[in-house]
């Protein structure tokens, strides 16, 4: 099914894809993008602001994909908001065009435990090597794409069979967050009326996941858009542009991203990754 989704504003599908927020997303030679989410084969190009796509599915994927690409929201209205920070004006001016995807939370958690301490490249090579050893088969085109493998396949891999998609001493967390999920001790998929705290002690008590994969998953997977996951470059831009360059705690930048920004530190967070890393030099 092709469909065409105009007037989106603003919106760069490149920089959403490449911006480390999801995994599954790959630039073709004719300039689109294909990628796996859920059940569905999505081929996307931007024209302007305009939107072609063309997916495996039938008619239900139109509200899906509008939804995982947080259309409905006024960016321009977020976007007008961390403008009113003067330092943040060259980030958004930067950055815009950046949104933020709703994910799967199975998929999301797995995905930035297998991140941790980890380049992109080998992310991605190491997502798609577990998709086609235990996901299913999808054809697109004339390809085949493979769908995230359940919790409960995960469960019943050994180490040494998982190890062989070149996930390392990940393998131990993966499984183990598998059967965690799989049981039903966590729930990952309840998030909407439980406050961002709450679900974070829950994704903390996930092996293989830190206060930063957590924070991923809770702005990736589950809209809590007050979360502000730090890495090495909000770290550093953080430091730069608030602390002159000293070094800070990161219990300490935590607190100050939280409190400055409020309700849309999540916003800012992406903004700002994407900036310090395209653009920004320390």
């Amino acid at each position: 099914m092709t469909m065409v989704i105009d007037g989106i504003h603003p919106f760069n599908f490149g920089m959403i894809a490449d911006g480390g927020q999801a995994f599954r997303w790959n630039l073709q030679a004719d300039g689109k993008y294909i990628g796996v989410v859920k059940n569905y084969v999505f081929e996307i190009c931007q024209k302007d602001n305009k939107l072609i796509i063309d997916s495996n599915g039938g008619n239900n994927e139109t509200e899906f994909i509008k939804e995982y690409l947080d259309l409905y929201r006024d960016y321009n209205k977020i976007e007008e908001e961390m403008m009113k920070f003067e330092e943040l004006l060259p980030v958004v001016n930067y950055s815009s065009g950046y949104r933020i995807l709703f994910q799967d939370p199975w998929e999301t958690t797995i995905s930035f435990i297998i991140s941790a301490n980890n380049h992109i490249r080998n992310i991605k090579k190491t997502i798609e090597n577990i998709c086609r050893a235990y996901g299913e088969p999808i054809e697109f085109k004339g390809e085949f794409y493979y769908t995230f493998p359940t919790p409960e396949i995960l469960a019943g891999v050994s180490e040494d069979e998982l190890k062989l998609t070149k996930c390392g001493y990940r393998a131990k967390y993966i499984i183990e967050t598998a059967k965690i999920i799989a049981s039903g001790h966590v729930d990952i998929y309840n998030f909407n009326n439980i406050s961002t705290e709450e679900m974070r002690k829950k994704l903390l008590m996930l092996p293989g996941v830190g206060r930063k994969v957590a924070d991923c998953i809770l702005l990736y997977s589950m809209r809590k858009f007050d979360a502000f996951p730090i890495d090495v470059w909000i770290q550093r831009i953080l430091e730069h542009i608030y602390f002159s360059d000293n070094r800070v705690s990161l219990t300490k930048l935590q607190k100050f991203a939280e409190d400055r920004f409020g309700e849309i530190a999540g916003f800012v967070q992406q903004y700002l990754f994407y900036y310090a890393r395209n653009c920004w030099q320390a």
